[in-house]
C-alpha cells in the first residue's frame, strides 16, 4: 500500500527514509524559503511550494489544493488547524516529526531547552498532529541518552540522526497496519521550551558559574550566541568552559566576580560569583 505524503516544513531530515521506502511516495513539499527542507526538495526535483515564514495563510491553501494521504511536518513554523482540515480531508493522516523525546520538551526549540534544562534524554517523535502543539498520540519514538559531550551543535546533527531513525520505525509500524495505526498516548510528567531572550543572557557578576555554563552551552552556536555581561563590557559567548588550573586560581584570588582576567584573541578568562574562573569561547 502506497500512500502520499506531503512534507510542509524547513527540515529535511526524513526526506532520504521517505524516498527511500516503497510505501511512500512523495507527492512534494511545502517549505519555507531558504531551509534545508526547500534545498533538499528541488535538489530531488520534488514539486515545491516555497514560501515565506509569515505566508502561513498561502502554506494552508497549498495544502488544501495538493492531494495526499499524510501531512508530514518537520519543523513547520505554524499552528496548524488540523479540526478543519481533518473535516475537510477526513481520510488523511495528520504527523508531525518533533526533536525530543515527547512529552517532554514540546515547543520550538527542544535542544536548547535540553541543555538549559539539564535534560537526561534527547530524541525525536513522529506523533498525529492535534490543535495544541507536540501533544498527539506517538507512532514511534527514538530516544537517546544525553551527555556532557553533546554541545549544542553536535546536538543538532543527532538530532537529524534520531529522526530519520523515528520516521523508519513509524513507517514500519504505519505499514503493518495498513495505515491505520493511531498512535498511544503520551504518557510522564510533559515539559516545553521555546527560546526567550532573557535565557541568552547572564550576568557574570550575579550568576553562579554552573548556571553561567549552562545558559552559554545552551545557545553555542554561532547564529544564537549567549550575552554575558561583565563588570566593564559585554561580550557574546558561543561555549564555556570551567578552568582548573592552580596557577591562573592563585595569580586572580582577589578578583571581583565578573571580572575579565584575560584576554585570549577574541576568547575570555573571567570570574564568576562562586569564585570560579571560566574561559568564555566568543
Amino acid at each position: 500500500m502506497t500512500k502520499r505524503f506531503l512534507l510542509i516544513g524547513q527540515r529535511d531530515s526524513v526526506l532520504d527514509v521517505l524516498a527511500a521506502h516503497p510505501a511512500a511516495d512523495l507527492a512534494g513539499c511545502i517549505a519555507i524559503i531558504g531551509s534545508h527542507l526547500e534545498r533538499a526538495a528541488r535538489v530531488r526535483g520534488l514539486p515545491t511550494i516555497s514560501v515565506k515564514r509569515g505566508e502561513k495563510t498561502a502554506a494552508l491553501a497549498a495544502i488544501e489544493s495538493t492531494a495526499f494521504d499524510v501531512l508530514l511536518s518537520v519543523g513547520c513554523p505554524w499552528k496548524l488547524p488540523i479540526a478543519r482540515l481533518r473535516e475537510r480531508m477526513p481520510d488523511a493522516l495528520f504527523l508531525n516529526v518533533h526533536p525530543s523525546c515527547l512529552p517532554r520538551l514540546r515547543g520550538a526549540h527542544p535542544l536548547n531547552g535540553a541543555i538549559l534544562n539539564d535534560e537526561p534524554r534527547i530524541g525525536a517523535s513522529v506523533h498525529v498532529m492535534e490543535e495544541e502543539f507536540d501533544t498527539g498520540a506517538l507512532i514511534a519514538q527514538r530516544c537517546i541518552e544525553r551527555t556532557e559531550e553533546l554541545d549544542l551543535a553536535l546536538l543538532y546533527a543527532v538530532s537529524r540522526l534520531l529522526e530519520a531513525e523515528a520516521m523508519q520505525l513509524a513507517l514500519e509500524t504505519l505499514v503493518a497496519s495498513d495505515f491505520a495505526y493511531r498512535g498511544i498516548p503520551q504518557h510522564g510528567e510533559p515539559s516545553s521550551y521555546t527560546r526567550r531572550p532573557e535565557d541568552m543572557t547572564c550576568d557574570a557578576t550575579t550568576t553562579p558559574s554552573s548556571e553561567l555554563l549552562r545558559r552559554v552551552r545552551a545557545f553555542g552556536v554561532s547564529t544564537q550566541g549567549c550575552t554575558v555581561h561583565l563588570a566593564d563590557r559585554t561580550v557574546v559567548a558561543y561555549d564555556a568552559q570551567r578552568i582548573t588550573h592552580p596557577y591562573l586560581h592563585e595569580r586572580f584570588r582577589n578578583a571581583a566576580p565578573g571580572t575579565l582576567l584575560l584576554r585570549c584573541d577574541r576568547n575570555c578568562l573571567i570570574r564568576t560569583l562562586d569564585g570560579a574562573i571560566v574561559y568564555l569561547k566568543c
